[in-house]
């Protein structure tokens, strides 16, 4: 599988910490924020939970000194989800308290952890106001979500969704996604706390970006986020035009499930992935 690795190599900033942190510098130093994910998911024993954790303590201790603030994303079947939930929230304690001011952010997994991993996220904000939140526009019930996320006052990024999820739980066409993206984002926009937007959908950013010069909304009041690697254009199209920009850096060991489960886990995922590749190369695109 590693005939994969120069194809995975666009997509992460590295298989270790130095090479990842050299990649977060050199964002950092062209304007850009980030969101740093230390790659790994779905553990099933405490130790590996345990290694997950200090691989992320490493990393707050290596960052601690930084001039820049930096979010993180964390991912809790990686620190012991599906282990035990005791577990899981000590395992998060420890990093939450050693990001400092940093926000720490759960990731959205797939839908039959998306009730804990919110409740985690509830109970622990409460200690916790540097926690924040991944939601999914694709699923029925983020509406919802977002309500009680925007009255907790918890910082959300909002993706459209990268699971297979069945048509009783998730919307299936892309007009109903995008339709629920743009609500959803109007909303944290308006009301919400620092959420993020994470989208490249070159028709999503055009209607959000009308929204905000008709609503006389501050640019720097939200941010927009996007993956490592994934139409760089765009990225500084939205730089230039003064709003804040934070790139999702994945870095570890584990490129290998994280490249699968990108490209395997839905035939629109590679779509993406090349039709994105394309217009970046060719600078194909309506976003100016």
């Amino acid at each position: 599988m590693h005939i994969l690795y120069p194809f995975a190599k666009r997509f992460i900033a590295g298989e270790d910490l130095q090479t990842a942190l050299k990649s977060i510098d050199h964002l950092y130093n062209s304007g850009f924020l980030s969101t740093v994910d230390v790659l790994g998911e779905n553990v099933y024993r405490a130790d590996q939970a345990l290694r997950a954790k200090l691989a992320y303590l490493d990393l707050l201790d290596h960052v601690r000194e930084s001039p820049h603030p930096m979010d993180f994303s964390v991912k809790l079947t990686q620190m012991g989800l599906d282990i035990d939930l005791t577990l899981c929230e000590s395992n998060i304690e420890e990093i939450i308290e050693g990001a400092g001011t940093n926000t720490v952010r759960f990731d959205i997994e797939g839908s039959r952890h998306t009730q804990p991993i919110l409740d985690m996220c509830l109970k622990m904000h409460f200690r916790h106001k540097n926690l924040g939140q991944a939601l999914q526009a694709y699923l029925y019930r983020t509406g919802k979500d977002v309500d009680t996320m925007i009255d907790a006052g918890v910082s959300v990024r909002l993706c459209k969704g990268a699971y297979k999820e069945p048509p009783d739980i998730a919307y299936q066409d892309m007009d109903d996604i995008r339709e629920n993206f743009l609500k959803h984002t109007y909303k944290l926009i308006k009301n919400g706390f620092q959420p993020a937007i994470a989208t490249h959908d070159e028709y999503l950013l055009t209607e959000i970006l009308s929204f905000v010069h008709r609503e006389n909304i501050d640019r720097r009041s939200f941010y927009f986020e996007m993956l490592y690697g994934v139409r760089r254009d765009l990225q500084k199209i939205l730089l230039d035009k003064g709003y804040q920009v934070r790139i999702y850096v994945p870095y570890g060991k584990s490129w290998l499930p994280y490249t699968l489960r990108r490209l395997t886990e839905k035939k629109e995922n590679i779509l993406f992935v090349m039709k994105n590749l394309f217009r970046e190369t060719f600078g194909i695109r309506k976003l100016h």
